[in-house]
């Protein structure tokens, strides 16, 4: 099209209204008692457009156009959309025309098309002062004062209108909404009930007005809002699930669980209240009921036309499976659910993020998340889970930033609360483990006959994340049957760790010992190191120097030994384990011995009751000797132990995540299979309690005893401890 034809398109189809003064009105309704709210286009602006090879921004910037050719290049900049031109024009035309309404309605036009509103402001208080009765420009006028957050101002202009009684009910609307943003909330209400009474307004308008008033806190008038509009909608789902939705909030559940009963009983299919009664019912641990309406979800329609409710039921299904602890069963309703839906990537990211993590494969499982947090970026079931991994390992700050976005998009996820505040105290508080302990064992048998008690305490210092410095006391009184009096040893030591797991864990530790009488000072330490350089296994290996206090006369002959230590573990699942070690020590006296082991455990329960069942094998190396003066710290001969053991421990926490505090009890039975048809026993017991998230206290107990040779020990212990 040439540009003369342009023109006169442009001419024809354009609306003259702010190419002349635009004549005013009364305060008066019009026709559809309703003003004229709407934006004037650009393409209604009449205007001249001049070729190209006439006038150009360069004439004008070299100074060289009049003031008709200026104004005429601004009317071609404006139908040709060059708005930045046409600013850059206005302002020397309103230099010149200061007083010319067609200029200064088309330099508003262009301010406001640039999203320059600011600018747009005193030419609007030109023209009031002008048009004080034009509605239209009222109303435009209060709109660029709310958008550049002159609020009281364009609330004085929106009244204009409003008191009048010419505005529509949009513009009663946009008045309430700008009350809100003022922070007039009852005033913003009334406006919205007003409009309810006379259905004057959209349903869903309410609605949303609802959910802004109920964030603000209003809940007077939040309450007041839905009274109007269950007057106006009485029985309506989408009404009582507004009033559900705002009680779940407010974690008032039983209110929820109410409401939700309403809806079901007038729709007895509704999706909504399905699946809300479902997740309710899994906060609240009633499985049995969550699951049996996640069902009836998932039985809704087919996949091919199902609805995002539908889907969800699938995946709270598989979760809530999951926090049951049956993996099995929430991997395959995972694998159902992305079979019903192929497409959905989110869905298909969370089955394998949820499959590496039952499987306690950290490496596999944190880029599985990663990629599920891609699919779906504010999914705070995916960030929970990512810091619950980073938190395993200690890896603090990255299972903050988890936390930390979990609570910018949802403030009262109590959960990530509670981690956040347990982090917080792990990562920088310096730990005091102080207690008092007392041991008796005695075993003719395997040459052991020693009975302490003693006290200790232990203060651990996080340098940085990863690196933690340790300094430990400890004072303890020895007592033995050959000897009529009691001896003391009192020791120092302090250490150093390095963990960044899953790879690399180093530890280091150097002690000195002083004991009472002529018995000599003895130097003790340690050196361990693990790692896990493929999911779900696990290796270390250690050394350590220690004395040897079996019995008096290892006692008084300062005995030592070195022991090298090597294990290997294999954990691929949830429910079982299994691993091998080897303990060569080489005693200061020149004797040594090899002890290897082999065990496997099986997690039958695991959750708020737990119960597992061990089994162990181990071979016992001792050389063999031929002197008595050999034998009085170990048995004269190798021989092998089979050991089974029953652990139960009792949460009474009603949620169990890493980060909140602990309160358990906990039970364990060992029974021991030994030469010459010796069967030993043991049982062990634990209180453990945390009374906040800085301090806790442990009491434990043991005693173990034999049914042929005169074998017990009796151990119980008490510690306290405090970060601080």
């Amino acid at each position: 099209m040439k540009s003369s034809s342009k023109f006169l398109f442009i001419a024809m189809v354009g609306m003259a209204v702010l190419a002349a003064p635009t004549k005013t009105h009364a305060l008066s309704p019009d026709s559809d008692n309703d003003v004229l709210v709407q934006e004037i286009p650009a393409e209604s602006i009449l205007v001249e457009k001049i070729p190209a090879d006439e006038l150009s921004m360069e004439s004008f910037r070299a100074g060289t156009l009049d003031r008709d050719a200026i104004r005429k290049l601004a009317d071609s900049c404006i139908a040709a959309g060059q708005y930045q031109k046409a600013d850059e024009l206005f302002e020397k035309l309103l230099l010149l025309y200061p007083l010319d309404e067609e200029i200064i309605r088309k330099a508003i036009l262009t301010y406001e098309t640039l999203s320059n509103a600011e600018k747009a402001l005193p030419l609007y208080d030109k023209l009031l002062k002008r048009h004080p009765n034009d509605s239209r420009l009222t109303v435009k006028a209060a709109r660029a004062n709310l958008w550049t957050g002159r609020t009281t101002t364009a609330l004085k202009l929106y009244e204009v209108i409003v008191n009048a009684g010419i505005a529509s009910n949009t513009l009663i609307a946009e008045y309430a909404n700008a009350l809100f943003t003022d922070k007039q909330y009852a005033k913003a209400a009334l406006r919205y009930r007003q409009l309810v009474d006379k259905n004057g307004i959209t349903k869903k308008s309410v609605i949303d007005f609802i959910y802004k008033i109920a964030d603000a806190g209003e809940d007077a008038e939040v309450g007041k809002l839905l009274a109007s509009l269950e007057k106006r909608f009485p029985g309506d789902t989408e009404v009582l699930q507004t009033r559900g939705n705002i009680a779940l909030k407010k974690n008032n559940f039983p209110e929820v669980l109410k409401i939700n009963q309403q809806i079901l009983q007038i729709s007895p299919e509704n999706e909504p209240a399905l699946l809300v009664w479902a997740e309710i019912a899994s906060w609240q641990k009633d499985y049995s009921t969550s699951l049996a309406y996640y069902d009836r979800l998932i039985k809704k329609g087919k996949p091919a036309t199902d609805s995002y409710f539908r889907q969800m039921g699938y995946r709270e299904k598989a979760r809530v499976l999951g926090w049951m602890a049956k993996y099995s069963q929430s991997l395959s309703q995972y694998d159902e659910a992305v079979q019903a839906y192929p497409r959905n990537e989110a869905l298909k990211a969370e089955a394998m993020a949820k499959s590496a993590y039952f499987r306690n494969a950290y490496r596999q499982a944190v880029k599985a998340y990663k990629a599920w947090i891609v699919a779906e970026p504010n999914q705070p079931e995916a960030q929970f889970d990512l810091g619950q991994l980073y938190m395993q390992k200690g890896l603090w700050k990255e299972a903050l930033k988890c936390y930390d976005l979990i609570l910018s998009k949802t403030p009262e996820h109590r959960q990530a609360t509670l981690a956040k505040q347990k982090i917080e105290v792990l990562s920088s508080m310096p730990l005091l483990r102080t207690g008092a302990d007392f041991l008796e064992v005695k075993s003719p048998w395997k040459s052991i006959n020693v009975t302490y008690n003693g006290f200790y305490a232990a203060l651990s210092y996080p340098f940085q994340e990863g690196l933690t410095g340790s300094l430990n006391l400890d004072n303890k009184s020895y007592r033995f049957e050959d000897l009529n009096n009691s001896l003391d040893k009192k020791s120092i030591s302090t250490g150093i760790e390095y963990s960044y797991l899953p790879d690399l864990l180093v530890r280091a530790n150097i002690g000195y010992n002083r004991s009472s009488g002529v018995i000599n000072d003895t130097y003790t330490g340690s050196f361990e190191t693990e790692s896990q350089p493929l999911d779900n296994f696990h290796f270390g290996i250690g050394f350590r120097k220690e004395d040897v206090i079996d019995n008096a006369k290892t006692f008084q002959d300062n005995l030592q030994r070195n022991r090298w230590k090597g294990r290997a573990l294999y954990n691929g699942y949830r429910s079982w384990e299994a691993g091998v070690d080897c303990d060569f020590a080489n005693y200061s006296d020149g004797n040594t011995n090899l002890t290897a082991g082999a065990d496997v455990a099986a997690h039958l329960l695991y959750g708020t009751n737990r119960l597992d069942l061990t089994f162990r094998l181990q071979d016992y190396g001792f050389p063999d000797v031929n002197s008595d003066v050999n034998t009085h710290y170990w048995t004269p001969k190798s021989f092998t132990t089979k050991t089974a053991g029953i652990e139960w421990r009792h949460y009474f926490n009603d949620e169990l995540f890493l980060g909140v505090n602990d309160t358990y009890v906990t039970t364990k039975y060992h029974i021991s299979f030994e030469p010459l048809g010796n069967v030993s026993h043991q049982i062990h017991g634990a209180i453990h309690h945390d009374w906040t998230n800085s301090f806790s206290t442990i009491i434990e107990g043991q005693y173990s005893w034999a049914s042929i040779s005169n074998y017990q020990d009796k151990l119980l212990k008490g510690e306290i401890r405090w970060f601080f």
